[in-house]
């Protein structure tokens, strides 16, 4: 019933931390907050946080909402960006996220 919906199978949604952003330029500092929250949890120094928050903060659409993922595998941390928008579905039933930083410890 999931595959018919297009929903992320629980084991897979598990596996990533969310944050979906208004189009309003103040709250793009709750980017951070994520990154830097995860980064101490995979035990990530903070060597480079800085760099990798302004370019995620960089993502930040202002004509819409801006959707990340966050994941912790292997001692590292990978954040992505969601390409196409919230509603654009690929042809799998998925929607496109692009790597934008990964940190390693």
């Amino acid at each position: 019933m999931e595959e018919e919906n297009g929903l992320a199978h629980a084991e897979t949604a598990a596996d990533y931390t969310y944050l979906t952003l208004p189009p309003n330029g103040p709250l793009r500092s709750c980017i951070g907050l994520v990154v830097a929250g995860l980064a101490a949890r995979a035990r990530i120094g903070v060597a480079g946080l800085e760099e990798a928050v302004e370019l995620l903060e960089s993502q930040h659409s202002m004509e819409g909402p801006t959707r990340y993922r966050f994941s912790i595998k292997d001692d590292g941390l990978v954040a992505e960006v969601e390409d196409g928008g919230i509603t654009e579905l690929r042809s799998d039933g998925g929607t496109g996220w692009r790597t934008v930083v990964e940190m390693v410890a």
